[in-house]
């Protein structure tokens, strides 16, 4: 059979046979032999790295997210962190549905493990550039899955605003215009559009108010102008792209030539510098106001006003940025003059759109401004204007306010803390006359008086009234089933309980010391002289202290027993 095959192969070399018959004929051949090749050798882990590939690839789902986080915490981190880190990595090899999975668990574990979240985020970074920098078709659903990864690390607070704007300024600039430009941006390969969309899906919508709106806003101009330097756009793509701008912005105008997109980015850049040189020159004449009002000793309000201010620069490509605000603003707003942070993202459910047009623009960047340069001149007086009090009028302050608090505490003892009593006697013929069991109560105390002449269904209260200068009794009769009578007798069983209380406390410390005493006694008769009895001594004295009084074993002391953000 071999010498069979082997005329055939050479029969098919030496004729002239279409592609279709030679593949044909080489078909037949490796199905009956088949080439020789060695087998596939399986790499062999570790044990505890086969349990964090099951628990990551394989248990990881919504309803077991939260014990796979445990289970990873439980880990070894000294040992498995390295492999922990590159098994996170492998995010493409996992279900696309998922990423979010992963970007939950790395929240999760950035509580108790800080570094191993920064080392997430550096890492999903630098394969985003790599994947920029070599441009293989390969890597294309790699890139993909990272891209949403990274966003998903944005909608769970591990990254700000700053990092995702960065990124895709990075992807629709790096290599454009370049001499490599072929290689690593080619006019026909759209990738790149596929990229943003994958971003801005995931993470585009908490862009809607404050700073962020307004610099997306200045993003999807360039991002514009870079979809129409590709020509001619496939039409999945191009339907991506209607929904991405119907989704995030439905009422910005989609330009349709280069020179009507370069036009309007020319016009923000001139705006952004115009406002940047008028910012400039009001911050320097607010600061140097603050200085001498301050110097003078006049009030904060020029400081305020200096420290409100803030600087814009032109950003390398194009879009003007304020100063500092990749430092200080972050995803959840920027930091006013005070030194708080305003939030600036909706809840991921509840989000409100607004107007793109231009004027409400202009408004929200002159309302939303960015503490600037002079941050650390407005806290430097704010700290000098404290060390300059007064001893005098300090010693002042505090004797007035010593004698207001004395004032105050001798105010409040004069106040009446309980109900005034009435000065009314209780006539002693009233308990001379009265020879029946029956109890007597006042308007004061309430006590109860049970009359047998009034029958089961209600209860006597004898009342005394003062009239001029006599004092008279009268009998009330209240059923039981009444508010006062079932108080009272609540109140009486109260107090006859915590007088029981009071009474066994004070019997069981009589004799808990009575029982000290006794081992005390034994303890001392046991260091007697007479070495014969000193054994005799002790054991009888622990005898009739601890077994024989019952109760130091039973109070003995137990354990208790302890038990354990997508943004919105």
């Amino acid at each position: 059979m071999g010498n069979m095959l082997e005329i055939i192969m050479r029969l098919k070399n030496v004729k002239n046979l279409d592609a279709r018959h030679s593949t044909l004929v080489e078909n037949v051949y490796y199905q009956c032999k088949p080439p020789e090749r060695s087998a596939k050798i399986s790499k062999v882990r570790a044990p505890l790295q086969q349990y964090i590939r099951k628990l990551l690839f394989s248990d990881l789902d919504k309803s077991s997210i939260e014990h796979v986080l445990r289970q990873l915490r439980k880990l070894p981190w000294n040992d498995c962190e390295s492999y922990l880190l590159k098994c996170f990595m492998k995010v493409h090899k996992g279900k696309y549905s998922q990423v979010h999975l992963i970007a939950s668990l790395t929240a999760g574990l950035s509580r108790y493990h800080d570094t191993f979240a920064v080392a997430v985020v550096d890492e999903v970074l630098e394969q985003i550039r790599l994947g920029l920098e070599l441009n293989e078709y390969g890597m294309q659903q790699q890139r993909i899955a990272f891209m949403r990864f990274l966003g998903e690390l944005y909608n769970y607070r591990l990254i700000d605003s700053c990092v995702v704007f960065e990124t895709l300024y990075l992807i629709i600039f790096y290599g454009h215009g370049s001499p490599e430009q072929d290689i690593l941006d080619p006019p026909e390969d759209c990738f790149r559009l596929r990229m943003v969309i994958t971003l801005l899906e995931t993470c585009g919508h908490f862009f809607d108010r404050g700073s962020s709106k307004r610099r997306l806003d200045h993003f999807l101009l360039y991002f514009q102008r870079y979809i129409l330097c590709k020509g001619s756009i496939p039409l999945d793509i191009e339907f991506d792209l209607q929904d991405l701008f119907a989704d995030l912005r439905p009422k910005m105008v989609r330009y349709s030539s280069f020179e009507e997109v370069n036009q309007a980015i020319l016009e923000l850049e001139e705006k952004e510098q115009s406002m940047g040189s008028e910012k400039t020159s009001n911050g320097k004449y607010d600061t140097q106001t603050a200085k001498l009002s301050v110097g003078n000793g006049t009030g904060l309000i020029e400081q305020r006003e200096a420290g409100n201010e803030s600087i814009n620069l032109p950003r390398e490509n194009g879009v003007g940025l304020d100063e500092g605000e990749s430092e200080i603003e972050t995803e959840s707003g920027s930091m006013d003059a005070d030194g708080q942070e305003e939030d600036e993202e909706l809840d991921e459910d509840k989000y409100v759109e607004h107007d793109d047009d231009g004027d409400d623009d202009v408004e929200e960047e002159e309302t939303e401004e960015v503490m600037g340069s002079e941050e650390e001149e407005h806290v430097k007086v704010k700290q000098k204007e404290k060390m300059q009090i007064d001893p005098v009028e300090e010693a002042e302050f505090e004797k007035e306010f010593r004698a207001l608090m004395q004032e105050s505490i001798e105010s409040r003892k004069l106040e009446v803390r309980s109900r005034p009593t009435l000065n009314m006697m209780i006539p002693m013929n009233l308990f001379e006359g009265y020879r029946d069991h029956n109890r007597i109560i006042d308007v004061e105390s309430g006590d109860e008086v049970d009359d047998e002449r009034s029958g089961e269904s209600s209860v006597t209260f004898r009342v005394l009234v003062k009239k001029g200068s006599k004092q008279q009794m009268k009998q009330l009769h209240i059923p039981r089933d009444s508010s006062l009578v079932q108080s009272t007798k609540q109140k009486e069983a109260a107090e006859l309980e915590e007088k029981q209380d009071i009474k066994r406390l004070v019997l069981e410390y009589n004799e808990r010391e009575e029982e000290e005493r006794a081992v005390s006694s034994g303890q001392s008769m046991s260091w007697s002289p007479s070495s014969g009895s000193v054994l005799m001594g002790r054991g009888s004295g622990v005898q009739g202290g601890w077994d024989g009084g019952g109760r130091h074993s039973s109070r003995q002391r137990r354990p208790v027993a302890a038990g354990y953000g997508r943004r919105r």
